[in-house]
């Protein structure tokens, strides 16, 4: 893919997005998203720029936690085989450092829509794009592919 970041994963912004592609290995998480938003493109030195189809890679995989907030409470479940499939839409998502991202989804769980919060410790991250447009522009009806 033509650009990427490495700092600051803390502009990074997916309310709204999908996850195309999941892949976990070992030691890393390669997520595609149909979308996303990035605050304050320094290294193009743009404001910031809406991006089509992305890519995030997380490198050297600290500690994962995947939570499951219902009516009864919130519990720590094992990350859900089928996770993809049962993902309504990403909601939220924070990160404390370059080395943590929370995602927040909503997802179907035994039947009903629940809350999950995926933490995500990692060393290192790069986020890859092909296309983009600034926020002016895509204010004005232009959408990157």
């Amino acid at each position: 893919m033509e650009f990427e970041i490495s700092e600051n994963i803390k502009r990074l912004e997916l309310h709204d997005s999908l996850i195309d592609l999941l892949e976990i290995n070992s030691d890393s998480i390669v997520l595609t998203f149909d979308w996303a938003k990035l605050e304050n493109y320094k290294e193009g030195n743009l404001d910031g720029l809406i991006l089509g189809k992305c890519k995030l890679v997380l490198s050297g995989i600290t500690k994962t936690a995947f939570e499951i907030i219902t009516g009864g409470g919130t519990k720590i479940i094992e990350f859900p085989k089928d996770f993809q499939s049962r993902l309504e839409i990403i909601g939220e998502n924070e990160s404390k450092d370059d080395n943590h991202l929370r995602i927040g989804s909503l997802m179907n769980y035994d039947g009903k829509l629940a809350w999950t919060n995926w933490n995500l410790n990692f060393n290192k991250f790069s986020l890859y794009w092909n296309n983009h447009v600034t926020f002016e522009e895509w204010t004005n009806g232009t959408i990157a592919e």
